[in-house]
């Protein structure tokens, strides 16, 4: 029986046409009442969930392509003006056929004829908070394994293992997600060993040559992305780890060119001080990941808060210290 996950992507799929809601219940054989509530959380997606009426009926479809978002006041207002011009002069016939192509080009004043932007229509490609969360992703690989995901079949990748000690191969995996985490893409999927015990492994992009998606059916996998990725920056950590605020002191020119060029997920806020210091502020959830990355360039700046953050990080670099002076 497929889960209310599963439906969901199944909807998402059935609307790249347009269809009512009876017809999607028709086609995945349920009630209109689940319908509508999965189509209430492809609409959080914001993943270009449309929704118009034609023929007495009510259309939803999802379209990512751009569009203009223009001001529907303004366009009210030209529908205002064009009604006092009744006037059969020369001028009147030439400002009405003017108004007529701007409020053609701006095609209605119904809010549900505007398409929202759309994010990613894709929950398999999951992407990181925190520093440096975005990366160049191999665009049409990466695009391979997201419809192998979807489609539900095998794939084969050719990889090249970072240690010069493995020669490169050929794997037949099942892949299960597409994952950002710090500066680098994964494919999380499970070999032939995972398959029986359910278990996954990360394989890096940078070291898939190819992609050859295969006809045959990935098993029945149990993945839980939040036991698997539980130390991303934020994106699925422990639902009790509440998000706070971190703010940071900056005197290197070096790193201050880090921050500015680095993505961070949500932004952070820098601003530079009298004393040409960059004071830079993040919310984040104070996740193993982000505790480590922060210890690397603890030398280069002062933690201002959280007070607990910076005592934490102190206890780190003594036990870091304390190690290598083999104690």
């Amino acid at each position: 029986m497929a889960t209310g996950y599963e439906k969901i992507l199944a909807i998402k799929s059935k609307l790249k046409t347009a269809m009512t809601v009876e017809e999607l219940a028709a086609a995945l054989d349920c009630g209109p009442r689940t319908i509508f509530r999965h189509l209430e959380l492809v609409q959080q997606e914001n993943c270009g969930l449309r929704k118009f009426k034609q023929n007495g009926s009510t259309y939803y479809q999802i379209k990512t392509e751009k569009e203009v978002a223009y001001d529907q006041n303004t366009l009210r207002q030209l529908e205002k003006i064009y009604k006092t011009i009744t006037g059969n002069s020369a001028i009147d016939m030439k400002n009405r056929r003017l108004l007529e192509k701007l409020m053609d080009a701006l095609k209605s004043t119904n809010p549900d004829d505007f398409k929202p932007e759309a994010l990613t229509m894709d929950r398999n490609l999951i992407l990181d908070y925190g520093p440096f969360s975005s990366s160049n992703f191999q665009e049409s690989l990466v695009t391979k394994a997201l419809t192998a995901i979807r489609d539900g079949f095998k794939i084969k990748i050719n990889y090249s293992h970072t240690s010069r000690d493995i020669p490169s191969e050929v794997i037949e995996v099942s892949p299960v997600k597409v994952i950002h985490r710090v500066d680098t893409l994964y494919l999380v999927a499970a070999d032939a060993e995972g398959e029986k015990n359910n278990t996954f492994k990360n394989y890096t992009f940078a070291n898939i040559t190819n992609i050859m998606v295969t006809g045959t059916p990935v098993p029945k996998l149990a993945f839980d992305e939040k036991i698997h990725y539980k130390y991303s920056f934020g994106k699925y950590t422990q639902d009790e780890l509440p998000v706070q605020e971190v703010q940071l002191l900056v005197k290197d020119k070096w790193l201050q060119m880090q921050f500015d060029k680095a993505n961070f997920n949500p932004p952070a806020e820098s601003r530079m001080d009298k004393n040409k210091n960059m004071l830079v502020t993040m919310k984040m959830r104070l996740t193993p990941d982000f505790k480590t990355w922060l210890l690397g360039i603890a030398p280069n700046i002062q933690i201002l808060k959280p007070e607990s953050l910076k005592k934490e990080i102190v206890e780190m670099a003594k036990s870091a210290l304390s190690s290598l002076q083999g104690k």
